[in-house]
């Protein structure tokens, strides 16, 4: 949903959530399995009356925080990991705005001699189609790298993934690297 949401998908999120029907289910667990048996009886012939929605999201902005306490009840929020955490002190992140393609290639490049091969690095692009392109160029630089994109199989996945948290590899990956490295 927050992905959407960044799209500017709020209105049409809203509109789903709002057409769905049904009544929530209680806040009293013995009411809700009362409610869930009647449901469960009807179920071959009807849709459902009482409902149950839940949100799942890797990462809270306020528009789906927002969205969230309009259309849950009382609902739970489970955070990993926290920011003051002295784990968290280790990892250096920069966000560069470069504009040509001769620049990113350039800084990567610096970056890369810069850094030690105990270094975990992950770059980060925007589109899969560009993921092996920068693989390539990470490797000319003499590093070597893995790449990871929705392109790949969930086996091709764990097994890049664990060769960058074994060290000494470069991370090349999309967004769905973002959405669940620990």
């Amino acid at each position: 949903a927050d992905r959407m949401i960044d799209l500017g998908f709020a209105p049409q999120i809203e509109q789903i959530l709002d057409s769905m029907g049904g009544l929530l289910k209680s806040e009293d667990e013995s009411m809700a399995y009362q409610q869930e048996l009647e449901d469960m009886k009807r179920l071959g012939r009807v849709v459902p009356r009482h409902r149950l929605t839940a949100m799942f999201s890797a990462t809270m902005p306020p528009e789906v925080e927002r969205i969230a306490k309009h259309y849950l009840r009382h609902p739970a929020i489970v955070s990993i990991g926290d920011q003051d955490s002295s784990k968290n002190n280790r990892i250096t992140q920069r966000v560069l705005y470069l504009s040509s393609h001769a620049q990113k290639e350039k800084t990567l490049r610096d970056i890369l001699h810069r850094s030690t091969m105990q270094e975990k690095i992950i770059v980060f692009v925007n589109e899969k189609k560009h993921a092996d392109g920068v693989g390539r160029m990470v490797e000319n630089a003499g590093r070597k790298c893995v790449v990871l994109h929705g392109g790949k199989t969930q086996e091709q996945r764990e097994e890049n993934l664990g060769s960058f948290r074994c060290g000494g590899v470069v991370l090349v990956a999309t967004d769905v690297a973002g959405r669940g490295l620990d």
